[in-house]
This record gives structure tokens, sequence and C-alpha cells, in this order.
């Protein structure tokens, strides 16, 4: 087993992110963008090699996302209506993801055999998330799937709800659908 560290997307402002084991040693690099349909993300190692991608395939409140290796597609991970905890299958692989979308934890198994997990980094302030991956061949894979379950990880806003819709009490004349009238005006004119 092996932990790897890799930036929380939510702190990440890089076009690129390096991931690094335990040592500090750059491990991985992450390059690419998403947020448009065909957007990609691929994996490559130290040494320039492309080892694994992510391409999202569609967009919305349930977007899917195709994992390849070695340009042949061998999985679609799309996300799910979860509440706290998440179940998510992933085709092809055959792996299940059990988590919480609020904490950052997950576990991603494959039958009873544990693939990875992935915490938030513990003395990192929570910009690093460590994953624990099993078996060295699936750490593309792995890293793959915990940067997408990241990029799914619900925030909290820090502003309250009524500061981001900004409703105006019943009580008071104008609720923001016209413009205000002046009434001390018209009854001292008349």
């Amino acid at each position: 087993m092996r932990t790897l560290y890799m930036r929380d997307r939510t702190t990440d402002r890089q076009p690129a992110t390096v991931v690094h084991d335990a040592n500090h040693n750059a491990i991985y690099l992450l390059a690419g963008k998403w947020g448009i349909r065909q957007d990609t993300l691929s994996l490559y190692n130290m040494h320039g090699d492309l080892l694994a991608e992510v391409k999202q395939l569609s967009l919305g409140l349930l977007p899917k996302f195709a994992l390849y290796v070695d340009q042949q597609r061998v999985g679609v991970v799309g996300k799910s209506l979860g509440f706290v905890r998440e179940v998510v299958y992933i085709r092809g692989l055959n792996w299940v993801i059990v988590g919480n979308a609020l904490t950052n934890h997950y576990r991603v198994f494959k039958g009873s055999r544990q693939i990875f997990a992935m915490e938030p980094a513990k003395n990192s302030g929570a910009s690093y998330l460590a994953i624990t991956i099993g078996v060295k061949s699936e750490e593309p894979l792995a890293i793959l799937v915990a940067y997408v379950l990241n990029h799914w990880a619900k925030r909290p806003d820090p502003k309250p709800i009524w500061d981001r819709f900004k409703f105006k009490s019943i009580s008071q004349p104008n609720l923001g659908l016209e413009a205000p009238i002046n009434i001390s005006n018209k009854i001292t004119n008349k």
C-alpha cells in the first residue's frame, strides 16, 4: 500500500496538479481541464508518458466521465443523487464507491477488496487529499477517480442563504419587482 497526496481541487488554481508520495517526491502530473463536454484531464508520469485519461461525456446535474487507459475506454463514472452518504458504481471497472461528499472521505471497492481510500490529509489544513492505494498498477485510475470525486465534493457556501438571495421582508412595499415609489412625495404634493 502506498499513500499519495494531491492538492484539493478547490485550493489548486494551477493548470496542472502534481501528485506526491509521502516523501514529497513528485510521482504523477495531472493536466487538462473540464467543464465542457469532451474536455479531458490526463495523468502523466514524471517522464512524460501518458498513463490514463478521464473525458467528460455529459454536463448537467448528473455529469458522466469516461476513464481511458492506453486510449481504450475502461469505465464510465456518473454522479448519483446521493444525500450525505453516496454509493456510485463505475461501469466497466466494476468498482463501487462509498463515501461522503461533505467530508471528502471515500472508499472504493471491487468485490470485497478495497482499491483505494481517500480523505483530507492530516496536518495539511484540508488543502491536500491523501489517497491510499493497494496495488501500484491501479494508481493511475485511482488518482483520476479521486480527482472526479473531489470535483463533485460539496462545499458549504460561506454566506448564509438569506445573503445569497437578498430576500426582502414582506412588510416592505418594494419587493424588488418594480421601481420604488416614494409615497411621501405624492401625499405632500396634493
